[in-house]
């Protein structure tokens, strides 16, 4: 078998565990801020995979990188994990769980690029714009990036819509680097 089935085998189990009880929310939180960790922290995976670190230590550092939750469904879970020795699977675990949820509640995870911060209203009017298109409920995350200078950039699924005024300089200076080299060939 190989790790996408394994991964996504536990990860069903995972979101069915904690749906018989009622811990999905807290589940899902647990492993995308888990997900999240394997990104941020280059040594977490090698420090899990260590079979000098004892599976204590292991079962310590998964719960921290997964936020310090409270679901008992998760810690029940890092445990069979670490009894069946699949560790190394985790990272993909965690992703395959975060993956069904979001499928299972039919929520969509998009990522917002603003300027500057936005009123709550007008994050709102963004969220149900997402929801009118896709009929699905939103969840953003939110970057302020000031070297976009104005607009936006939303990402969401496969879409990405760049109304960004970094975009359309973009865009304007090589329509003019393009016309500029034609005149010059002419």
């Amino acid at each position: 078998m190989d790790i996408g089935i394994i991964s996504a085998r536990y990860a069903k189990a995972l979101l069915k565990f904690a749906t018989d009880k009622c811990d999905t929310e807290q589940v899902y939180q647990g492993m995308s801020v888990l997900g999240d960790s394997f990104v941020k922290v280059s040594t977490l995976r090698s420090t899990l995979e260590n079979p000098v670190v004892s599976d204590e230590k292991k079962f310590n550092i998964l719960n921290l990188a997964a936020g310090d939750t409270s679901s008992e469904s998760l810690k029940q879970f890092f445990r069979l994990v670490l009894k069946n020795h699949r560790i190394a699977m985790i990272q993909f675990m965690a992703h395959s769980y975060v993956d069904f949820y979001r499928k299972e509640k039919h929520l969509i995870h998009s990522h917002l690029t603003i300027p500057v911060q936005l009123s709550s209203g007008t994050l709102t009017r963004l969220r149900n714009l997402v929801k009118e298109k896709t009929n699905n409920e939103v969840e953003f995350v939110v970057d302020i990036d000031p070297s976009i200078i104005g607009g936006f950039i939303m990402e969401y699924d496969t879409f990405c819509f760049d109304a960004s005024i970094r975009n359309r300089l973009k865009l304007i200076k090589k329509n003019l680097l393009n016309n500029n080299s034609f005149s010059a060939s002419n």
